[in-house]
């Protein structure tokens, strides 16, 4: 009998819709490092992958890297898509679904936005995938699927597989992403996560992360940049701490999401430090208090406002490079926020900043605010990159906002910005091992 053949597909996503912004971040070498930090193929379809029994044969596809062959035929045609791939993913079904193949779609925005997707599927996942994979199969088998597949409850992680990193292509990758956890309290009114993993933290056991990680190394020959996924890895600092402690032996490099409060916990920086964390990305958001107060009901981040660039100067002093996010946009913004913020990350030597327009994704509080003020544009799915705009901003036009993303990016990654930096680093880092030297860190 015949293998049953499935492709596992990440559509291509695109940086921006607006020509000006993809000549800069195509043609400007000071922005490469933070392109590449993001590079790297995410662990939904590898968990599908390690759900899906070895008699299939699988073929793992990333249309960033790699084209798409028409001209195979699958069994079945599995897509992930996040909303700004959304369009790129209905492409692609609609092609193999001539082809004869069973299409399924999930995801984020397949969660959120199911009865739309139903248009361009077979078959659509709700939610996540680890409790449904293995029926929709057996479903495929006997010639009895469904149109929809709903997870039910939200997974234990610790009982999630390991991601077939085997399938990726990693001399294509620099960068390999792995998840501890799962959900998050916070409910941020332009974020959908916690409708999707819940507000509740989940984690995968300390054991079971070295396990994936030790995988990951002997796959990919070479140590790369390992960057955990997670939407806030160290909100919960006694397992973080754990788990650190024991991923130190490895001698990796790695990156982390994490918030503001970090910075505060110097016996913690240090840990990080030693163990090799290199860049932390931090979300920052605004630079503006009202706006701060606006993104969620318990307004903490506005708490730290002030302290900002003490904090910054706290962790990079650490050896520990921060990425910071900032979101342009919001109602209290006037043309004046683009050189603000430029100012803020250069003034503060900042190792790297995403700057993004804010987006009204499916699902999120802002989307429903900005739908019942009458301000949301009616825009392709493939213009929500973030570095387009798909609302009417309150104290600015939407060109102005357009244009002022690109201003940012163009004063925070010139070749000057580039040379500042890396002497301010270059001196970090000399101080840091004399220090070590002397025994005397602190």
């Amino acid at each position: 009998m015949a293998k049953m053949k499935i492709a596992l597909i990440s559509p291509r996503g695109q940086i921006s819709i607006n020509p000006n912004c993809v000549k800069f971040w195509d043609k400007t070498s000071e922005i490469i490092p933070y392109r590449e930090s993001f590079t790297g193929f995410s662990s939904g379809l590898l968990i599908i992958a390690s759900l899906t029994p070895k008699s299939w044969e699988i073929d793992l596809i990333d249309e960033n890297i790699e084209s798409i062959d028409f001209n195979k035929t699958y069994n079945i045609v599995a897509i992930s898509s996040m909303t700004q791939q959304a369009t790129r993913a209905y492409q692609i079904a609609e092609i193999f679904r001539k082809k004869g193949a069973k299409i399924i779609i999930g995801g984020i925005h397949s969660t959120i936005l199911p009865e739309e997707v139903k248009q361009y599927a077979d078959i659509v996942v709700i939610g996540e995938a680890e409790e449904v994979w293995p029926k929709i199969l057996k479903d495929f088998l006997n010639k009895d699927t469904k149109p929809f597949y709903r997870a039910t409850n939200l997974i234990d992680l610790r009982k999630s597989p390991i991601p077939r990193y085997d399938l990726v292509k990693s001399e294509k990758y620099k960068v390999v992403w792995i998840q501890t956890s799962r959900g998050c309290p916070l409910d941020c009114e332009f974020c959908c996560a916690p409708k999707i993993y819940g507000r509740k933290f989940r984690y995968k056991g300390v054991r079971q992360i070295l396990k994936e990680l030790k995988f990951i190394l002997n796959i990919w020959g070479h140590k790369p940049l390992i960057s955990f996924a997670d939407d806030n890895m160290f909100i919960n600092r006694r397992f973080a701490s754990e788990m650190i402690k024991e991923i130190s032996d490895l001698k990796i490099e790695w990156f982390a999401q994490t918030d503001i409060s970090i910075g505060e916990d110097r016996k913690f920086l240090e840990l990080l430090r030693k163990s090799g964390c290199r860049i932390l990305f931090i979300g920052f958001e605004s630079l503006n208090y009202k706006n701060l107060v606006s993104i969620s009901k318990t307004a903490w981040k506005a708490k730290y406002l002030n302290k900002y660039s003490k904090i910054i100067k706290k962790i990079q002093g650490y050896g520990i490079g921060v990425m910071g996010s900032f979101i342009v946009g919001f109602d209290e913004d006037t043309t004046s926020v683009f050189k603000k913020i430029a100012d803020f990350i250069i003034e503060n030597n900042m190792f790297a900043a995403q700057i993004t327009i804010l987006t009204p994704l499916p699902g999120t509080r802002l989307r429903k605010r900005l739908l019942e003020e009458g301000r949301l544009l009616h825009t392709g799915w493939d213009n929500y990159t973030f570095s387009d705009v798909n609302f009417i901003p309150k104290r600015m036009s939407a060109q102005e906002l357009q244009n002022g993303l690109l201003d940012i990016y163009k004063k925070i990654y010139s070749p000057d910005v580039r040379l500042k930096k890396a002497h301010y680093f270059k001196r970090i880092y000399l101080s840091l091992k004399n220090k070590e030297k002397q025994g005397s860190y602190k």
